[in-house]
């Protein structure tokens, strides 16, 4: 199939716009994080937030703080292997006051938290650090010794939620902090969510039982994927000069991906095909053994 551009199928099929950055979409899942997140600002606690490109962990996590009525200091850096403390601090004090970071550490250290404890005062400060799975596990044991600052008798001073596509506590030297932090795994999409966002975003270009086959599909339980395959469907629609996909098109596109095999349903997927491979050799085997002993008489 020719290489499309993802605007052009757009296009083809009467979108004005992406339609899928427009949409907001509700799931299990994304609820689960924001009670999760509501628990964890209200207690100032420590808690990671985890799972695979595409999940949900970002919008999940900010949809909780918006409906909080709170502004999150997000660290984000281009880098964040690289990601220092002092790198940490130095946004925590911009974003939380109108100063300047103190240069030195031992004046910067006192400077945060003076500012921490009188923003402490006036509402909830959460500390959201992005990529947190390739943060060095030096820096996250400098962030457990952060949040032990104190203000006026007042311990915990912030919320701190780690995003990232593994557990960062699952790294080693990291013992005392996850002994001290919460860690909570996004599940995706169900096949029925799928199958409600296939009709919301893109509803009328998905028949419905095409509908039905894609939202089992195994690759779509994120939603990076799930945009992925609905895109390639279309694509092979446009080139076929038609407006609508159907489960012809998923059947063309996916033929080689099998349901794992069940208890009820007998062998699926590679075993079937062995299963088959198997009896096939056999039945070879018997016929040339049947034409050898013809030719010998």
């Amino acid at each position: 199939m020719a290489e499309l551009s993802r605007l052009e199928i757009l296009d083809h099929f009467g979108f004005k716009r992406n339609p899928f950055k427009s949409v907001d979409f509700e799931t299990a899942d994304r609820a689960r994080i924001r009670r999760i997140v509501s628990m964890a600002v209200a207690d100032n606690a420590m808690v990671s937030v985890v799972g695979i490109r595409g999940m949900g962990k970002t919008r999940s996590v900010v949809d909780a703080a918006r409906r909080m009525s709170l502004k999150p200091v997000v660290i984000d850096f281009p880098e964040q292997t690289r990601l220092l403390i002092g790198d940490i601090e130095r946004t925590m004090i911009r974003e939380l006051s109108d100063e300047n970071p103190r240069r030195s550490k031992d004046a910067r250290k006192p400077q945060l938290r003076r500012i921490l404890g009188e923003s402490a005062r006036q509402r909830k400060v959460v500390v959201v650090i992005e990529e947190a799975h390739r943060i060095h596990s030096m820096t996250l044991r400098a962030i457990k010794s952060l949040r032990t600052l104190d203000w006026m008798g007042q311990e915990e001073l912030f919320t701190v939620i780690l995003i990232g596509q593994s557990d960062p506590m699952r790294k080693s030297g990291v013992s005392e902090v996850r002994l001290r932090a919460d860690s909570v795994q996004m599940q995706g999409l169900t096949s029925s969510e799928a199958g409600d966002y296939i009709r919301t975003v893109v509803g009328d270009v998905f028949d419905d039982k095409a509908v039905g086959t894609v939202s089992r599909l195994p690759e779509c339980r994120n939603f990076l994927e799930l945009q992925s395959v609905l895109m390639r469907l279309m694509g092979r629609a446009m080139v076929d000069g038609r407006d609508r996909v159907t489960s012809s098109d998923v059947d063309a596109e996916f033929s080689d991906k099998k349901p794992p095999a069940t208890r009820s349903g007998g062998l699926k997927g590679k075993h079937a095909a062995g299963n088959a491979f198997l009896k096939k050799t056999i039945s070879n085997m018997r016929e040339q053994s049947a034409s050898g002993i013809r030719e010998a008489v």
